[in-house]
């Protein structure tokens, strides 16, 4: 993509870094209207195409096109310079006999008729001979020439069809690991949590060695090592958190509560990006953000409004602020009380909090920041990042940033090198040291894997 001011090559990125311009705009899926990122090809929520699929070309009408139609036919194209008022008088001439000869009585007429010269009685010879010649011509051009072009194109055609074929039909969801290969030792931490409430649906998360996910229109715990699994709502759900209170999570647009024995409360309807801190819950509702404090029995204490025309957020619990996005997309800080911190902030995009600092992304790589200066510190250097998310094995203590490029492959950087994990990821979620990501098949159905961050992948059970 290109700068819209300055025309210089900026990649996904929403601010020129030449000149500083914001590409403000965005798109949304035609079929269920979520929010659809430059250059992506597939909704991640139906996974319709998009305007960005590069087999679908728009013919653009040009000022040389011409228009055949009575409703809009052009008459200033380049093309067409037909001089109607010039050709009108064609007929002029015609038109002045024919008035000329209806002036005249029968016998004139046929006077004037006999007068005209007579063509002779030319009598034609037999084509006989052109025929045969013809047809010899005939059958030498369909033997020699038609049928030899005939088979060629057939041939180009069937090769054509028998590669889009083989480049459709490219998923493969076996992996190269079990599922009962994989460990859960390590629990999602609140940055993990941040990274995945940056995404509009789904959600994964671990607590005390168990996987809370989202999954094929369920929502499922898994154990440590998959052996075993519980389903705990059978329909799909979102931006999942889990304490030692139990599991919240948005289903059809209510908040939910979840407690270890099965028993459920709704705490808000109608509501979306719903976020969880302690006591306290963050959510949009008819584009207003508010804050909902509850007890320890999930009852209400006060739920307060704190700022209009909220598209999304993102929040930082160490500083207890808050980053939210208008829908003009213009990004401002505020605090827990709604108090306007800094105006006019960077619209980072695709950007959430992890221990106090922001981490956003540039067209070089991904970056963090504190907002204590306009320049931020650079966490890992890439030039094609399209999303992002930062992991960490904390037995190892590797810090792991997850990068899905503009050609959907997902990559993980770790020890100053790049490790290619799939090839066709269209969207993740960090879960400690491993990673949650989808795909779709030939029919645009969700197909879920974990891998590690050293390449090893396994899929969900179907």
């Amino acid at each position: 993509m290109k700068c819209k001011y300055c025309g210089v090559e900026i990649g996904n990125s929403l601010k020129c870094h030449l000149c500083g311009h914001k590409q403000i705009g965005k798109t949304t899926c035609p079929v269920c209207s979520k929010l659809i990122y430059p250059y992506q090809e597939y909704c991640s929520n139906c996974g319709s195409p998009t305007i960005y699929r590069k087999d679908h070309t728009i013919k653009k009408v040009t000022p040389d096109t011409i228009v055949h139609s009575e409703q809009s036919h052009n008459y200033n194209t380049v093309s067409e310079s037909y001089d109607y008022k010039k050709n009108a008088y064609d007929f002029k001439d015609s038109f002045k006999q024919l008035k000329d000869l209806n002036s005249m009585n029968y016998k004139e007429a046929f006077k004037k008729f006999q007068n005209q010269p007579r063509k002779k009685n030319i009598q034609r010879k037999p084509k006989q001979k052109s025929f045969i010649k013809t047809m010899i011509i005939l059958v030498i051009f369909v033997v020699f020439i038609f049928i030899p072009v005939s088979e060629l194109i057939i041939n180009t055609v069937t090769n054509i069809v028998e590669t889009t074929d083989e480049a459709t039909s490219s998923f493969d969801g076996n992996g190269n690991t079990d599922l009962s290969s994989f460990n859960l030792n390590q629990d999602s931490s609140r940055g993990d949590y941040n990274q995945n409430f940056t995404n509009s649906d789904g959600g994964a998360f671990v607590y005390q060695n168990k996987l809370y996910i989202s999954l094929n229109g369920q929502l499922i715990k898994y154990d440590a090592h998959f052996e075993n699994s519980e389903v705990l709502e059978e329909s799909s759900c979102d931006h999942i958190y889990v304490d030692d209170r139990g599991c919240f999570y948005e289903n059809d647009n209510d908040f939910i509560f979840l407690d270890f024995n099965g028993k459920r409360k709704t705490l808000l309807n109608e509501v979306s990006h719903c976020y969880v801190l302690d006591q306290k819950i963050f959510y949009i509702k008819d584009e207003t953000l508010y804050c909902l404090t509850i007890d320890e029995n999930m009852n209400e204490i006060d739920n307060k409004k704190m700022v209009d025309d909220t598209y999304e957020f993102n929040v930082d619990d160490q500083n207890q602020h808050i980053l939210y996005t208008n829908n003009d997309y213009e990004s401002k800080l505020i605090d827990f009380n709604g108090t306007s911190l800094k105006q006019n902030v960077d619209n980072y995009g695709n950007a959430y909090f992890i221990d106090g600092f922001l981490y956003y992304r540039e067209y070089d790589g991904i970056y963090k920041t504190d907002f204590s200066s306009d320049e931020g510190e650079l966490v890992q250097a890439a030039s094609d990042i399209y999303r992002f998310g930062v992991g960490q094995d904390e037995e190892n203590e590797k810090v792991i940033v997850y990068g899905e490029n503009y050609d959907n492959v997902l990559n993980a950087y770790f020890d100053d090198d790049s490790y290619a994990l799939y090839d066709d990821a269209r969207d993740f979620y960090i879960i400690g040291d491993k990673v949650i990501f989808f795909t779709y098949d030939d029919h645009y159905t969700r197909h879920y894997f974990i891998s590690s961050y050293d390449g090893e992948y396994a899929p969900f059970e179907e």
